[in-house]
């Protein structure tokens, strides 16, 4: 049992560690082979599922760590009621791996040792995760490997990786006939794959090259989160981004973080008034921020609350905003608030308002921008979506992540929306209050970065690309497919039940 107990938290730590690190990313190929081998050898369906939830939890316990820390700034708890909600947290988040425990131990590991990898991507596509990670999001220095996304977006190099984790599994088993030879079809794909990047990179350093050039200033305030949304700090804060936008004055794009603007902002605002608007060098700039907006009366009859980014020309005319479409539970609305508000003594308000999209900021020279605020660059469909259907030139990602504190975290949400420049390819700049501030191209290099918790400004060429890659046009065809797979594997052994599961 304990040592059952001891090789989950291996399967753990091998998995956490290129999230915290991600020179890392070697370990995440045999991070699950101590977790099959507890799944063979565990008495029982049970028992496997026990222990599968186990390693999730664990997993989720060192990846997240930094979440005690979040969830005490941002709900205002105490440390020790924060570390309760986190305990609380991991074991939800760990049912995803107690569900492919089950799969893998009732089912087997299938011919070739795939049917893991088939279950993985199945799970990893439908399973609900407060924070959008993949087994693929291990891999972000493995650059050549993780360009199959925009074919099939992560869900190719997560099967890949599961995959060679089954097959190593069955070579690492003694007694067992032919045991290399599924690692050497894993390992082969894995090859292909990478070959398939390594051309691909090739491709879009010429189509890079060749492309069109915007010259684009973003704003790093460094705001505190202590001192943000502060009533007595917010001209003062304000100052600080109006300072640091003279040193980008004169550039044809100036871009400031979510929420930069601490005031309500009317939704219909036509004119930023001047003690708002930075002083730019040319009428012809263009000036995003971030701000709460609403309609209606503040805080009264019909009034609706937006999290917001605005588009205004060099004079501060408005000329188009974009309202945040995902919304953070518990953060910027209750769930199920409409229904508890109307039992007696439940004065639930329903928080800020999801906006329609994608909706682009369009530029006067044809440069549609795709506006992402918060932790909306990590959900594909989001990006892909604007690609697609409003035909954005580049992702601009408005955020605040000063609530994660002087953690590994704000590097983790970097590194995992980094996946939206391959699959659209697509420039994504990100502009935040406290880093990091960046830009990644459409290869999924991180070619330039503020340092964090720095008042600073980046300047930076961002490539203004068109075209649509496969997995703009068809989406998640990939994980589509591998869900119905699953499903008719899952039924097909479910009517056998005298075959015993492959090992």
């Amino acid at each position: 049992m304990s040592k059952k107990i001891s090789l989950c938290v291996v399967s753990a730590i091998l998995l956490a560690a290129p999230f915290l690190f991600p020179p890392l990313f070697a370990l995440a190929w045999a991070a699950f082979v101590p977790l099959f081998w507890i799944i063979h050898e565990a008495e029982g369906l049970r028992r496997a599922v026990y222990f599968g939830w186990l390693m999730g939890f664990f997993t989720h316990l060192i990846g997240f760590h930094w979440l005690v820390y979040t969830i005490s700034i941002f709900g205002g708890f105490p440390y020790p009621v924060s570390t309760v909600v986190f305990l609380i947290y991991a074991a939800l988040q760990g049912l995803e791996m107690a569900l492919f425990a089950l799969l893998v131990k009732r089912l087997g590991f299938g011919p070739w040792h795939v049917f893991p990898a088939l279950f993985w991507v199945m799970i990893e596509f439908w399973f609900p995760l407060l924070f959008p990670w993949h087994l693929a999001n291990s891999q972000v220095v493995f650059t050549s490997f993780i360009q199959t996304a925009d074919l099939v977006g992560p869900y190719g190099a997560s099967f890949v990786v599961m995959w060679f984790n089954a097959a190593l599994y069955r070579a690492w088993k003694p007694k067992q006939q032919a045991r290399w030879q599924p690692a050497l079809m894993a390992a082969l794909l894995a090859a292909t794959a990478s070959i398939y990047g390594v051309l691909r990179l090739g491709t879009i350093t010429t189509e890079m090259a060749q492309a069109p050039k915007l010259s684009v200033g973003a704003v790093q305030g460094n705001i505190d989160i202590d001192l943000k949304w502060n009533p007595v700090l917010v001209k003062h804060n304000l100052e600080i981004n109006r300072n640091l936008t003279k040193q980008v004055a004169d550039m044809p794009l100036i871009v400031w973080p979510e929420t930069a603007v601490e005031d309500w902002v009317p939704e219909n605002l036509a004119q930023l008034p001047p003690d708002v608007m930075p002083a730019l060098s040319s009428q012809k700039s263009y000036f995003i921020f971030g701000a709460k907006s609403f309609l209606g009366n503040l805080f009264g009859p019909g009034f609706k609350a937006f999290n917001t980014a605005f588009l205004t020309d060099g004079q501060g005319r408005v000329l188009t905003r974009y309202h945040k479409q995902v919304l953070l539970a518990f953060g910027e609305y209750l769930p199920f608030s409409s229904i508890l508000s109307k039992l007696p003594a439940m004065p639930f308000s329903d928080g800020f308002t999801p906006g329609e999209g994608p909706h682009t900021l369009d530029l006067a020279n044809g440069i549609k921008i795709a506006p992402l605020i918060c932790y909306e660059d990590l959900m594909p469909e989001l990006s892909r979506a604007f690609v697609k259907t409003s035909k954005a030139n580049v992702l601009v990602n408005l955020t605040n992540d000063a609530w994660y504190g002087k953690t590994v975290a704000p590097w983790q949400h970097a590194r995992l929306a980094q996946w939206r420049a391959i699959e659209t390819r697509r420039t994504l700049l990100r502009v935040t209050n406290t880093g990091v501030t960046s830009v990644i191209n459409a290869k999924g290099e991180m070619t330039q970065a503020l340092p964090i918790f720095t008042p600073a400004v980046l300047k930076a060429q961002v490539d203004i690309l068109e075209g649509e890659t496969l997995y703009t046009r068809f989406g998640d065809w990939f994980a589509w497919g591998m869900t119905f797979v699953s499903i008719g594997i899952v039924l097909l052994r479910l009517r056998s039940p005298g075959e015993s599961p492959s090992s």
